[in-house]
C-alpha cells in the first residue's frame, strides 16, 4: 500500500483513498480536519471533495434500492395507490431534527453547496470557518444518509408485513443483483488473482464504510485487526443496519422496530438470517450479497458477516458491534461459515468450477470498477 492519499485505483478505475490499512480506517472527516489543522490546505481541499465521492457511492445506491423495494412491492400486487401510501407514511417519520419535511435530493443540494464552501474557506486558509463548514457538512451527510436508510427499511419492513419473511429472499434477489454484478463479479478467482482482488475488496470495504459514517461518533472511523490468515473490521454501530436496531445517538430516537416506527426484525429462521431471529432485514443484506451470492458464484465467501442481534446491548450487555472478516486465502474460509447459510464448503472453486453464467452488464453506478 503506498502513503494515505487520494489516487488513481487502475483496478478500480477510479479515484480512492489510499494508505496503509491502519490509516484507511481513519474517517476522511477526520482527516480533513487534520489537515486543516496543520495549515495543509491543498489537502485539506482535496479530502474535501473526495468525501462527496464517499458519499454518493451510498447516495446513489438508495436511490437504486428505493426504486427496486418500490417495484417488488408492485410486482407482487401493491396497487399504486397502497404503494404511494406506503411511502408517505415512511417519509413522514423522518422529518429533520427542524422539523422540515424531508426531500433526498434537496438535502443532497445542500450537502454539495456546504462542501463547496469548506472547499473555498479551506484556499481562503480560514482554518477555523473551514472546520465548522465541514461539521456542517458531515452532519447534512449523516442525516440524508440516515434518512435513506430509514426509507429503505421500511420498505423492507412493508415486504416482511405483507408477504412474510419468506418473501425476503425474492427481494434481495431483485435488489442486490445489480450491486453484485457491479462491486463483487470482480472477486471471482477463475478470473482475477486473488492478491489483487484482496486488496481491492479492502479498499472498497473501508471506502463504504466511512462513507455510511460508522462509529459511535458517526464520523467514518472504525476497528481493523489484521490477522494472520484474514482481516477483521468491526463497527460501533455500521451507519445502516447498526444504527436502525441500536437507534439514533445523535439524534436521540429509539431502534427502529419501536415507536413511532414500529419496523419488522426477522422472526423466521431462514439461510440469509444464519437461521437466527432479531436480525435486522437490512443487515441479511451482508449476508445475501457477501456470503450466499459469491459462495454460489464462486464457492466462497468475499466476506463473512456477524451481524447484531436486536434488541441490542440489554442490560447489562454492552451494544453489539456488527464484524466483517476478509480471508487472505479465500479456499481456506472454514466449513462452519458454509453450514451457517445452509451450504456445504466445495472442494473447487471460482465461478468456471461451479458453471456460475455471466451476469447483466451494469453500468453508469458511481464507485463502480
Amino acid at each position: 500500500m503506498s502513503e494515505t492519499g487520494v489516487a488513481f485505483s487502475d483496478a478500480l478505475g477510479r479515484r480512492i483513498r489510499m494508505g496503509s490499512w491502519d490509516e484507511l480506517k481513519v474517517s476522511t472527516y477526520r482527516r480533513i480536519h487534520e489537515a486543516i489543522d496543520a495549515e495543509r490546505w491543498d489537502d485539506a481541499a482535496e479530502l474535501t471533495h473526495y468525501f462527496v465521492d464517499e458519499a454518493n457511492v451510498c447516495f446513489s445506491l438508495y436511490r437504486q434500492w428505493i426504486a427496486d423495494l418500490n417495484a417488488f412491492l408492485a410486482d407482487r400486487g401493491v396497487a399504486a395507490a397502497d404503494l404511494a401510501q406506503v411511502n408517505d407514511g415512511i417519509v413522514a417519520k423522518l422529518s429533520l431534527p427542524d422539523g422540515t419535511p424531508w426531500q433526498p435530493r434537496r438535502r443532497w443540494h445542500e450537502f454539495i453547496t456546504q462542501v463547496e464552501a469548506t472547499v473555498r474557506l479551506c484556499h481562503q486558509h480560514r482554518g477555523d470557518d473551514a472546520k465548522a463548514s465541514a461539521d456542517l457538512m458531515k452532519e447534512t451527510w449523516r442525516q440524508t444518509h440516515d434518512r435513506d436508510v430509514d426509507h429503505t427499511y421500511g420498505l423492507m419492513s412493508e415486504v416482511t408485513t405483507r408477504f412474510g419473511d419468506a418473501a425476503i429472499a425474492d427481494m434481495y434477489q431483485r435488489v442486490l443483483l445489480p450491486l453484485f454484478a457491479w462491486r463483487y463479479e470482480k472477486f471471482d478467482i477463475a478470473k482475477h488473482p486473488w492478491d489483487e482482488g484482496l486488496e481491492v475488496l479492502m479498499l472498497v470495504a473501508c471506502e463504504a464504510m466511512r462513507g455510511h459514517l460508522v462509529g459511535p461518533e458517526r464520523t467514518g472511523d472504525f476497528e481493523l485487526v489484521e490477522l494472520e490468515d484474514r482481516f477483521v473490521l468491526r463497527f460501533d454501530p455500521c451507519g445502516s443496519g447498526g444504527r436502525t436496531i441500536r437507534g439514533d445517538t445523535v439524534e436521540g430516537t429509539p431502534p427502529r422496530m419501536e415507536a413511532p416506527y414500529g419496523w419488522e426484525v426477522s422472526r423466521e429462521k431462514h439461510s440469509w438470517n444464519h437461521y437466527k431471529e432479531g436480525i435486522c432485514l437490512y443487515c441479511a443484506h451482508c449476508i445475501v450479497l457477501m456470503e450466499e451470492m459469491p459462495m454460489d458464484r464462486f464457492g466462497y465467501p468475499v466476506r463473512t458477516i456477524d451481524p447484531p442481534v436486536y434488541p441490542d446491548g440489554p442490560e447489562p450487555a454492552p451494544p453489539q458491534k456488527c464484524q466483517w472478516e476478509m480471508f487472505k486465502d479465500p479456499t481456506a474460509v472454514p466449513e462452519e461459515y458454509y453450514r451457517r447459510v445452509g451450504r456445504t464448503k466445495p472442494d473447487r472453486f471460482g465461478s468456471v468450477a461451479h458453471n456460475a453464467g455471466d451476469l447483466p452488464p451494469v453500468t453508469g453506478m458511481p464507485g463502480a470498477g
